[in-house]
């Protein structure tokens, strides 16, 4: 256990160089697992409620930027009657949370909507249903009031989604959430639209449909619709640009420290090769130091990771629970082939200099 013990005698730079892999990981695996949780609770949601076609603003970057105006919505509605839902989604500033997240929808739509507790509300009853997790956070029950847009607002039931994001927000009729989050003096707008297609091979020629007569609007097949948002896709790429920056910027940190070990132990590389060393067993004994501090880093990374969720998760700031707590093992897996890769390439620079190395002049290095 050679490596162990070189890696041992400067406790001090091998405990920073592992801490700065960590923080590398832990960034990496946090985005990432938001990142594949949101696209999985946007997936759930429209498969379990059966959301065959989405109708949203084509130059919106996510569901909460969709704009849908009235004349368009009254187009739809009068084309595809009652296949056609409307939504509308957004956000409040409230005391009880910074990022209240309210959704307008019609009663009719309610009936698929399990509940925990409570009843649907009624038609311009002015009434209001909490997600679960908003429920447990907020310690409210039905029959009991939030305030909501400067009014306090009856709880009239429980529902439950699925998705952590819907469960810790608000649901009211439609009419209702276009007042609350319309901008003063705007016209009432809407979100999405969701189109049920009735038979499972109608729902391309209704995508196509859309996408012909209304220009202004995109129609996606509801599996699709995570794919489509281009909010998704920018936050996957700036999850790429941070995995790139952080192999870089480790691998420079574990190079510098192998390099700083080769200048240490020079003499002791001389006295290595004149007994019969290679330069390659050399590499070899600095490879195992490099992966051991780069596993350590990962595991310690991917505590970090979680420790990041839970700490972001309790942020009301972010709403309520829709950030993950754990995720899945592949993720930490392909943090592990993350941290063999910068043990690898980190190697690159002291292997260069190990083979221009004498022995002879490695003998007489003070």
């Amino acid at each position: 256990m050679i490596f162990l013990r070189n890696v041992l005698r400067a406790p001090a730079r091998s405990l920073m160089t592992a801490l700065g892999i960590a923080a590398g990981v832990a960034l990496f695996v946090a985005i990432t697992a938001i990142t594949l949780d949101l696209r999985q609770q946007i997936d759930g949601v429209t498969g379990a409620y059966q959301l065959e076609v989405v109708v949203y603003e084509r130059r919106a970057t996510s569901p909460m930027s969709s704009r849908i105006g009235a004349p368009q919505m009254a187009a739809l509605q009068a084309r595809y009657g009652s296949a056609l839902s409307p939504l509308v989604i957004g956000t409040l500033n409230e005391t009880w949370s910074a990022y209240a997240l309210v959704m307008g929808v019609k009663p009719e739509f309610l009936h698929s909507m399990a509940l925990s507790s409570g009843a649907h509300f009624a038609a311009g009853s002015g009434e209001a249903m909490i997600g679960e997790i908003a429920m447990q956070k907020l310690a409210l029950q039905p029959g009991q009031s939030l305030a909501l847009d400067g009014r306090q607002v009856r709880i009239s039931g429980v529902f439950r989604t699925g998705s952590r994001l819907l469960d810790g927000g608000i649901m009211v009729d439609l009419a209702q959430a276009q007042a609350m989050l319309a901008r003063e003096g705007a016209e009432p707008q809407y979100t999405l639209a969701l189109l049920r297609a009735g038979k499972q091979d109608a729902a391309a020629a209704l995508i196509s449909e859309v996408n012909r007569l209304y220009p202004s609007l995109r129609a996606v097949a509801g599996t699709e619709f995570s794919g489509s948002m281009r909010l998704l896709r920018v936050i996957e790429a700036f999850v790429t640009t941070i995995s790139v920056v952080a192999l870089v910027g480790t691998c420079l940190i574990v190079s510098n420290t192998l390099l700083m070990a080769i200048a240490e132990r020079t003499r002791e590389i001389g006295i290595l090769m004149t007994v019969g060393w290679s330069p390659g067993l050399v590499l070899r004994m600095l490879f195992a130091e490099s992966l051991m501090l780069c596993a350590v880093g990962a595991a310690v990374g991917n505590a970090f990771a979680l420790v990041l969720l839970r700490v972001v998760n309790s942020m009301e700031s972010v709403g309520f629970g829709w950030i993950p707590l754990r995720y899945p093992l592949s993720l930490a897996a392909v943090s592990f082939g993350m941290a063999l890769g910068i043990a690898l390439i980190s190697l690159s620079w002291p292997a260069v200099v190990l083979y221009r190395l004498q022995p002879l002049a490695a003998l007489r290095h003070e």
